[in-house]
């Protein structure tokens, strides 16, 4: 009777944390997401993102058309600044998006924003039948928020990433003078 109880109890805490995440984003506002973020820090367990460890801080530019987002966005991809425009089409939740490309496609998924300061997103890549995630921090400005930071972390210990699979970007801003 003790382990029934116990194991209704945790399912139950279960159900809420999932319903917590959910609720967070249930009134995502694409308008008021709109506009310039700066990407500061990713993390990921990815090869690939390993190989460049002074990364450049790149950015986005998030604008509203219909029904879509496009999405203009500079990085440092092996010490190579690449900036690409790319229109998206809404998920199957708020703050989902989709992107199609011949080499399968990527998922953006916005885990975490107060609009104004910070954003936490989650891109899922959909290449050789195995779907990779990087978590990306974005900031409104390239000044160091700690509270962002900290929500930064406890995402990315929950999806298993350790301190050393995040790497904060330096504050070199030659990719990020392209979007200009």
């Amino acid at each position: 009777m003790r382990g029934s109880l116990l194991a209704a109890l945790l399912g139950l805490l279960v159900v809420l944390a999932a319903g917590k995440e959910d609720l967070g984003l249930q009134n995502f506002n694409a308008t008021q997401f709109s506009g310039m973020w700066y990407e500061i820090a990713l993390a990921s367990n990815l090869e690939h993102q390993s190989l460049s460890p002074r990364r450049k801080v790149g950015a986005v530019i998030v604008e509203q058309n219909g029904p879509h987002l496009t999405l203009t966005s500079v990085t440092d991809h092996m010490n190579r600044c690449m900036k690409e425009k790319n229109q998206a089409v809404r998920g199957n939740a708020p703050g989902k998006f989709k992107f199609r490309s011949d080499s399968g496609g990527k998922e953006v998924i916005v885990v975490a924003t107060d609009y104004n300061s910070y954003a936490i997103m989650n891109i899922v890549l959909h290449r050789g039948g195995k779907p990779s995630s990087v978590l990306k921090l974005y900031s409104r400005t390239l000044e160091h928020n700690e509270k962002a930071t900290e929500e930064f972390m406890e995402r990315a210990v929950e999806q298993g990433l350790s301190a050393s699979d995040v790497q904060l970007l330096t504050k070199d801003l030659t990719c990020v003078n392209l979007l200009s």
